[in-house]
């Protein structure tokens, strides 16, 4: 008796579908442990990362361990302290730019090309595009008062023209005045910090042929033994209080300086006689009698007894 084609196809049938059902099952989510016939090493105990150590190997309790002690990664040495930090070998702000960003001993165009791109990003916003200090921040708001504390200087100013390099990378670094700018450090690179350097010397350069890139003075007052007006006329630069008073009777950021001993002013505490006592708290709590009319913008400054007291005999001698 020949075999029927129904009698053909039913084994047939059951063999495919048996097949089908177990390649339906490969790849199939489970919440269950796999089976694993041959389990060696995959269950063993170990450690994970923001987990509790479960073996008592270490006495904090935690299974991820912290650096060893010393420990720097890959490119964040930072051993080039006037790339990093802009100081030269002896820890003072330095007047030359990095000899790292340098080809054949000079700065490469690119260097201040890049610069200017940077600076209109985050300077000119403030300082301007003609590095004025007239950008659209620094200007009066809508009711008349300015937007910042301390107006921002033009970077053609005789001060800023003679800046060393290392304290204009401090200041986008740290920030200054008390934070009425802040540190840039987060948003601008290294390289891009003194790139920016590169592009504001090469503008005032164009503007003063006299400019010398890495010129300038790094003033450096030694100890005095005893407190004179000669040794304030030394603070009164390297201390930078300068930047913000005057000695020919021109308003700035504070007071000027000239005639200022002896004068009655009006201050946020009432009336003051502007004496040697007035001048000591001010320079130690510049705002507790902020003088009417002008910002308390003034930060405290780390200066010894003799220091702050040659900085009055000088204010004194300022007539």
């Amino acid at each position: 008796m020949f075999p029927t084609m129904s009698s053909i196809l039913r084994p047939a049938t059951g063999v495919l579908l048996g097949v089908m059902a177990l390649s339906g099952c490969r790849g199939y989510e489970s919440q269950e442990p796999p089976i694993n016939l041959i389990r060696n090493m995959e269950t063993q105990e170990k450690g994970k990362a923001y987990r509790a150590d479960t073996t008592g190997l270490f006495a904090d309790g935690r299974m991820m361990r912290p650096p060893v002690p010393g420990t720097v990664a890959q490119g964040q040495l930072n051993d080039d302290v006037t790339l990093e930090d802009g100081l030269d070998a002896a820890g003072e702000v330095t007047l030359k730019f990095p000899e790292a960003l340098k080809q054949n001993g000079q700065l490469p165009a690119a260097l201040a090309a890049r610069g200017a791109a940077r600076y209109g990003i985050y300077c000119a916003p403030c300082h301007g595009g003609q590095l004025d200090g007239k950008g659209t921040v620094a200007q009066v708001g809508n009711d008349s008062n300015p937007r910042l504390t301390i107006p921002p200087p033009s970077f053609h100013d005789a001060r800023l023209k003679t800046m060393p390099v290392g304290k204009m990378y401090s200041a986008i670094k740290n920030g200054v005045n008390a934070g009425n700018m802040g540190s840039y450090a987060a948003q601008i690179p290294v390289a891009d910090r003194w790139a920016i350097i590169a592009y504001i010397r090469e503008q005032q350069k164009a503007k003063d042929p006299t400019v010398d890139p890495e010129g300038g003075v790094v003033l450096v007052v030694a100890a005095a033994d005893k407190a004179s007006p000669e040794h304030g006329s030394q603070l009164y630069a390297a201390k930078g209080c300068n930047a913000c008073h005057t000695l020919d009777g021109n308003k700035l950021v504070g007071p000027t300086f000239k005639g200022l001993f002896g004068k009655t002013e009006q201050t946020s505490a009432g009336d003051v006689l502007v004496d040697a006592a007035y001048l000591v708290e001010s320079i130690r709590l510049p705002n507790a009698k902020v003088v009417t009319g002008y910002p308390p913008a003034m930060p405290p400054m780390p200066l010894s007894d003799i220091e702050v007291e040659s900085l009055v005999l000088f204010i004194e001698s300022v007539k």
